[in-house]
């Protein structure tokens, strides 16, 4: 197994890991907790679902549009839940509305683009999510917050991913072509493995300590009560 691989299947390991840990922290948490959680496991479908047609060497391509358009509108929801001012939650709601049309618009125009991976596509999915990751940001500069470190892990996966994915686009007839999308497929992966590990230490550092906390007090409240 070749080193890519190793970072490929380590970062889906992860994946799995974080979505068993936020499902069970999911009881009495918040609305954006709980959109993450199901960010996860969407995730973690997609790419089970990748891995299995790639080992049948069938394209797989195509459910990169499903993966950049869910990604997409779980994040969407996630920001207008956590964000604090009304106007950034109505911007979303823009957004919200803007880009699924013009995605649709997209491939009404060309429909063989359906087959293909769409630049484009990555791009006007991405950057609206990066800018509410600014927007988050912006409103906890003096503050430590939950969600900061999945926050940072958004931010740094998707600027890097949109980066390497427009780069690669663009470099076509080079004899080194292939070798050189396979170093940015390589630290695409190393990207993403960065990501879930932020998403775990999120999940470690605001929501392990509370749930600890609830279980100690409860097995406290319960010997107490057999005591009595």
């Amino acid at each position: 197994m070749t080193f890519k691989y190793v970072l490929i299947y380590l970062g889906y390991f992860i994946l799995a890991l974080n979505t068993i840990l936020y499902f069970k922290s999911y009881r009495q948490k918040s609305i954006a907790f709980k959109i993450i959680c199901y960010y996860l496991l969407f995730c973690l479908i997609l790419q089970m679902r990748v891995s299995y047609l790639s080992r049948q060497q069938i394209s797989n391509l195509f459910l990169s549009h499903y993966y950049f358009v869910g990604q997409f509108l779980f994040l969407s929801f996630f920001y207008k839940s956590i964000l604090k001012s009304k106007i950034k939650k109505k911007l979303i709601n823009l957004f919200l509305f803007i880009i699924p049309f013009l995605i649709i618009i997209i491939y009404y125009i060309n429909p063989l683009d359906y087959f293909r991976f769409n630049l484009t596509e990555v791009i006007i999915t991405s950057l609206p999510l990066i800018f509410y990751s600014v927007l988050f940001f912006s409103e906890n500069l003096n503050a430590t917050k939950k969600f900061i470190y999945l926050n940072s892990g958004i931010f740094i996966y998707l600027i890097s991913s949109t980066f390497l994915f427009s780069v690669g686009n663009l470099i076509n007839g080079s004899t080194s072509e292939h070798s050189f999308k396979n170093y940015i497929w390589l630290l695409n992966a190393f990207i993403y493995l960065v990501y879930q590990i932020l998403i775990f230490t999120e999940w470690y550092k605001n929501f392990r300590k509370s749930t600890l906390l609830k279980k100690i007090e409860s097995d406290t409240s319960t010997s107490i009560n057999n005591y009595n």
